[in-house]
């Protein structure tokens, strides 16, 4: 009994704690993975995953189980996500190259890059700056199933209830291989060359197998969801994206009337109201409570108002004033929000 009433009073503690907040959630902008020299504006995206003999790579795809058109539309996806996410950031203009290069179709390796003459024509004939291949990829789709208990709803309505009954639990686990260059033409280097493994698993189950299967996502598009999820990787990794970030704000206790009033006015988007109703609740009688999240809402409005090192300096005087400990978290996180964003500005400065 005694261990019940302890569980008890951490939930209803947990609960009171986590009331006192409401979320904010802002858009920001996060640094990409490496920094593309700022002369590259324009790129054109390239699939050389062409087969170099269609009759050969039908065989081999019936060997591994995987048709050709299934790998070239998983490939397309991968490719139409990374434009589609590149789109997203300022930093480069995008185009789709029209031809489809010989290249590494259901390869395990990087073909022999292409020559420096390729590149500049394809530069020249596009009119861009680099170019961006997706040089190899292969995928798959592994369907395993196995009898065991299942739940199945039996009855209408009210009298509607849960039965266990013997079925079939299906997984169907899906992979794709990717292998991407980056050629810039003006230094002649290859300037990345990375390769994704991107698996997703998606389950089913009835009470048979062909059930099962039926409920269980087609191999199409699961090679063409986790090409996707391959293909927002490398647009990440090259580009500054948007990102949404959430933030918490305080609004209780609502006896401190400059807590709660600033609260509502940030509800509504008045967040320079807020800020100085915040503000003339820190000069007005307080606890130390009470003064550690006024402190850490004033943080809140700076940030949110762009205002990053005021944002900052006002987290830390949360903490080290009031001894508020969420302040400290809040007051690193800026930091490293500051220090991302300097790159941002760094990676999309143009030359």
């Amino acid at each position: 009994m005694k261990q019940v009433n302890f569980s008890f009073f951490i939930l209803l503690l947990a609960s009171l704690l986590f009331s006192c907040t409401r979320t904010v959630t802002m858009n920001r902008m996060a640094p990409a993975d490496i920094t593309v020299p700022s002369y590259v504006q324009r790129i054109l995206l390239v699939d050389r995953t062409a087969p170099q003999n269609e009759t050969v790579s039908v065989i081999q795809g019936i060997l591994t189980g995987e048709a050709p058109f299934e790998v070239k539309n998983a490939a397309e996806a991968t490719l139409t996500t990374i434009q589609q996410e590149l789109n997203q950031s300022p930093r480069f203009e995008v185009i789709r190259a029209r031809e489809r290069l010989v290249g590494g179709l259901f390869a395990q390796t990087f073909p022999t890059p292409l020559t420096w003459q390729q590149v500049e024509g394809l530069c020249d004939q596009y009119q861009v700056d680099a170019i961006l291949v997706l040089e190899k990829f292969s995928s798959d789709f592994i369907v395993t199933d196995k009898r065991q208990m299942i739940k199945k709803t039996v009855g209408t309505g009210k009298e509607a209830r849960q039965i266990e009954v013997m079925g079939v639990y299906m997984e169907g686990l899906a992979s794709v291989s990717a292998g991407f260059r980056f050629y810039d033409p003006q230094s002649k280097n290859i300037f990345d060359q990375i390769n994704y493994d991107k698996t997703n698993l998606w389950s089913a189950e009835a009470e048979t197998r062909l059930q099962a299967a039926a409920m269980l996502i087609d191999k199409v598009r699961a090679t063409q969801f986790v090409g996707r999820m391959a293909g927002a990787s490398y647009a990440r990794r090259i580009a500054p994206m948007p990102i949404t970030i959430t933030r918490s704000m305080y609004e209780k206790p609502r006896s401190n009337f400059s807590l709660a009033k600033g609260s509502r006015l940030a509800q509504v988007g008045r967040w320079e109201d807020a800020l100085e109703t915040w503000q003339q609740g820190l000069s007005l009688p307080h606890s130390t409570k009470e003064g550690g999240r006024l402190a850490y809402n004033l943080a809140l409005a700076y940030e949110v108002l762009g205002e990053l090192e005021e944002a900052r300096y006002w987290a830390g005087k949360s903490f080290t004033e009031y001894g508020f400990k969420e302040g400290r978290n809040y007051a690193g996180n800026l930091q490293r929000r500051i220090n991302q964003d300097a790159i941002v500005r760094s990676q999309l400065e143009r030359n």
